[in-house]
């Protein structure tokens, strides 16, 4: 006759993992509207990432339809994170809509705004 007990709970073939030394990455895949009307989302998603203290990388979908509401999202959230000794880095280089409202926008001026969004890239 079988048991009802699982064979986890009979402790049969469970192992502690072996816990990492470096913190787990946080990964934020955005949708493919960030504007004003969607912000909230992002925003809710970044807030989780922020609070899970691990390093958070953020992916923008290259089709995005990106406004301005978005970049500041990302600028505030990466303040936030370097005051507080973490790490936020995007996927890849900003490209498509986010690359084209960054370069509106101003945001590709000064060398460390380059550095996070185009990664070193030394495009413009």
């Amino acid at each position: 006759m079988q048991s009802n007990t699982s064979k986890y709970e009979r402790g049969a073939d469970v192992k502690p993992r072996a816990k990492s030394k470096e913190p787990a990455v946080f990964s934020v895949e955005m949708p493919a509207e960030l504007n004003i009307r969607t912000i909230s989302a992002a925003h809710a998603q970044l807030s989780d990432a922020l609070k899970s203290g691990a390093p958070i990388v953020v992916t923008v979908p290259t089709e995005a339809a990106v406004d301005l509401t978005f970049v500041q999202l990302m600028e505030a959230a990466r303040r936030s994170s370097g005051d507080r000794g973490g790490q936020l880095s995007l996927s890849r280089p900003a490209d498509g809509g986010l690359l084209e409202t960054l370069r509106r926008g101003g945001f590709l001026e000064a060398a460390d705004s380059r550095r996070f969004w185009l990664m070193d890239s030394g495009e413009q």
